[in-house]
């Protein structure tokens, strides 16, 4: 059964779930750069750090973030230079619980998916399949030059090419099934997307990947990639 998504909240102001943080991602820049924006904006928010996610009533939101790698290290993110005990091996969810960020996408639901919002969750769940692509892994951070690929300009509107130090994640990805906005090269590591996004079923899916940094986030360029990213995704 899928998830229909939500017009306006209870109180008439327009809902957004937001699932931040991980060993390596602390939640707090998270939300006040994802969250902190639709907030003073007028929506109603709610914010999870832990595994309390409200699994069955995602038809509830208009919007849902997240930004939370697939695997375990949730309840380790304040030991961020510490390997959990599992390694991480097991997973946070299920993939019955990844299913419903595909149902609540395909009912009309509008999802962004922000850093590692994408990374590490397995080939062929739900996160990977609204995203069409899969994370492979990432090489060490280095400064990258990303650029907007001239589609989807909404998406870019006021970028224009900038330098970061960041990860370049390895996807695999076939280009023709969604729209690459953003790209980055190096050196060290060629090119890789650091933005796509798409229609899916109803809904529609961004992907945004610079971000494993404070520095990053708050970099004028992706700051106006996120509030792009938002704009196109609740229009």
């Amino acid at each position: 059964m899928q998830a229909q998504a939500s017009q306006t909240g209870t109180s008439g102001k327009k809902r957004v779930l937001a699932i931040l943080g991980d060993a390596y991602h602390a939640p707090a820049y998270l939300d006040a750069a994802l969250v902190g924006r639709l907030r003073k904006a007028g929506w109603q928010a709610e914010t999870v750090i832990d595994y309390n996610v409200p699994w069955n009533e995602f038809g509830k939101y208009d919007l849902i973030i997240l930004s939370r790698e697939g695997r375990e290290y949730v309840r380790y993110y304040r030991e961020r230079d510490a390997d959990p005990p599992n390694r991480g091996e097991a997973r946070w969810l299920t993939p019955a619980q990844e299913d419903r960020f595909e149902e609540y996408v395909q009912g009309g639901g509008r999802l962004f998916l922000y850093h590692d919002g994408f990374g590490a969750y397995p080939k062929g769940n739900g996160v990977s399949r609204v995203a069409r692509a899969y994370f492979i892994r990432h090489p060490a951070i280095v400064p990258i030059q990303v650029k907007p690929t001239g589609k989807m300009p909404e998406l870019t509107q006021g970028v224009t090419p900038f330098e970061v130090a960041d990860e370049e994640y390895e996807v695999e990805m076939d280009e023709n099934q969604t729209s690459v906005f953003l790209e980055s090269t190096s050196p060290e590591h060629g090119r890789h997307a650091q933005g796509w996004a798409h229609s899916y079923g109803k809904g529609k899916v961004a992907v945004l990947i610079p971000g494993h940094s404070v520095a990053t986030i708050n970099h004028p360029m992706i700051q106006r990639c996120i509030q792009n990213c938002l704009d196109w995704l609740i229009r």
